[in-house]
């Protein structure tokens, strides 16, 4: 978690706050006299609402096996699989970003080359870009 100081006064003595972000919520707070305050963080992946597309490759696999995993991933048919991976099809269309970093995931720790388009501003570990 991030710490940063604001221009904004603090309401009761007129001191920096200090804001930090703590997953979907951002927490203001003045050192000075306690006053705290809690809102929504509106620099985390859950409130883009972008529609993001997600396709597969190889990458350092074998062709039979990026299918396979897939397959296994996704839990669809080998032809399907196979499909997505020979034709470059995607595997997932109008996504959000939260989807975008669980697939990522998902398919990235099977060892497949993962591609988002349009470009993906977000941490693909699931952190908010200010924690």
């Amino acid at each position: 978690m991030t710490e940063r100081i604001t221009r904004s006064p603090c309401p009761e003595c007129g001191q920096p706050q200090v804001v930090s972000a703590q997953g979907m919520s951002l927490i203001a707070r003045c050192p000075a006299c306690g006053w705290m305050v809690a809102t929504t963080n509106p620099d985390h992946p859950f409130h883009d609402r972008t529609p993001y597309t997600l396709r597969v490759a190889p990458g350092g696999l074998g062709t039979a096996i990026a299918i396979a995993r897939l397959s296994a991933a996704l839990g669809t048919g080998v032809k399907h699989a196979r499909d997505l991976v020979a034709q470059h099809q995607p595997v997932a269309e109008n996504i959000l970003a939260h989807e975008v970093i669980r697939l990522h995931q998902m398919l990235s720790q099977q060892g497949l080359q993962v591609t988002i388009t349009p470009d993906f501003p977000w941490p693909l570990d699931g952190r908010s870009v200010v924690d």
